[in-house]
């Protein structure tokens, strides 16, 4: 094998699926109707395609999705190989993997994981996917220990209150969430007609562009809806217009090391330098990205002032402005024109799934077009948990 490091770890290629809006008793949801393993192949055979990789190169499937039941059940990863449409070799295994929202990041790390410890001359394909519509938030039949949370499985899953914890925690206006979201969509907006999109969206179903953004809107235009998880009177900032939207869609990943890059003439998106975690406190689980981030960045050698863009999943705007808030305040602030350069998730969606290789992904993409060298993703998870990973454009130019 030629002579470059085998402990590097590479992404070679990103790929997602339009991200649409899940069903609503009002609207059907422009994916709705798919079924999420349909959902996967498209982006996947759009990689090996553009790649060129032997598909009996691919060691494994490693495949994100929160609440693995109903068309999200029985190892989702190993039945993506096993699809009809799927370009993929029957030799290769699958491995599905639930961490809420940090799902698909989780097994890009876990792909890197393998790739440095024991496969260094294979890749690992990492995907991540969540129908809203059909498996909905929370799952089909939620069911907690009683021990844990009084056996609370709605108020475990009540992410909107965590958000309404943190903005009053950070005195966080109702301004200034609708403020920053939408500048997400305006962000977004302005992407989606530069075409900064076009390099990773595959088209699915007949549906060709993700369908969140609103281009129209302002903080005026949203200040008038009521909070959702906490009355108005009582201090609820929280909105629909606020939070992420509940979305279907599906993201990919290859994984290998920078070796098997070489050797088999594979184009290398980005390095993934490092990768952190955090446990918090449940109730303000949005803090979660904070010490994941101070511990990728710590592991990968650098500081904030080094990060040249940061994608951090905008699960709410409170959320989001807590994390930027408390960096600040520990001296790690993140530059206003660094983060989410292309709008995030309260304009573009979150299908829990498949969130974590969109902003890992579309990271690599930002650092390629902006001629950037460090990149840090991240976001907060369910439960008191947040990830974060750091990237390097390998073709940087001073």
């Amino acid at each position: 094998m030629t002579d470059v490091t085998k402990n590097r770890a590479v992404i070679i290629d990103y790929a997602r699926s339009p991200f649409a809006k899940a069903a609503t008793p009002k609207k059907p949801g422009a994916l709705a109707d798919v079924d999420p393993l349909d959902l996967m192949v498209p982006p996947v055979n759009k990689i090996i395609e553009r790649t060129g990789i032997n598909p009996k190169h691919i060691k494994k499937v490693l495949g994100g999705a929160v609440h693995q039941e109903a068309q999200q059940g029985l190892n989702i990863a190993r039945l993506l190989v096993l699809h009809a449409d799927s370009k993929l070799d029957q030799a290769t295994g699958g491995t599905s993997v639930d961490r809420f929202c940090g799902s698909s990041m989780e097994t890009i790390a876990m792909a890197a994981d393998a790739v440095i410890a024991r496969d260094p001359e294979a890749a690992y394909l990492c995907t991540g996917v969540q129908s809203m519509s059909q498996v909905p938030m929370g799952g089909l039949n939620p069911v907690l220990n009683e021990h844990v949370h009084a056996g609370n499985a709605a108020g475990f899953m009540n992410m909107g209150v965590t958000a309404e914890n943190l903005a009053a925690l950070y005195d966080i206006s109702r301004a200034d969430q609708d403020e920053f979201s939408a500048l997400s969509h305006k962000k977004m907006a302005e992407g989606q007609k530069r075409g900064h999109f076009d390099n990773e969206l595959v088209p699915v179903a007949g549906v060709d562009a993700d369908d969140g953004v609103r281009a129209d809107t302002t903080a005026e235009s949203i200040s008038g809806l009521k909070p959702i998880f906490k009355a108005a009177e009582e201090g609820g900032s929280v909105t629909a217009a606020n939070s992420s939207q509940v979305t279907d869609g599906a993201s990919a990943v290859l994984v290998a090391s920078e070796a098997f890059a070489v050797e088999n003439n594979l184009p290398v998106k980005a390095r993934i330098l490092s990768f952190g975690e955090s446990g918090i406190a449940p109730e303000v689980m949005g803090l979660g990205p904070v010490e994941a981030s101070k511990e990728a960045l710590a592991k990968a050698g650098l500081t904030m002032a080094d990060i040249d863009a940061v994608e951090l999943n905008e699960a709410f705007a409170a959320q989001s402005i807590a994390v930027l808030k408390e960096l600040e305040k520990q001296g790690m602030k993140i530059d206003a024109d660094k983060l989410n350069l292309d709008g995030g998730a309260i304009a573009i969606g979150h299908p829990l799934g498949a969130s974590g290789a969109r902003i890992v992904g579309h990271l690599a993409e930002v650092l390629q077009r902006e001629n950037k060298q460090y990149g840090l993703a991240t976001m907060c998870i369910g439960g008191g948990q947040g990830v974060a990973m750091v990237i390097e454009n390998p073709n940087f130019t001073p």
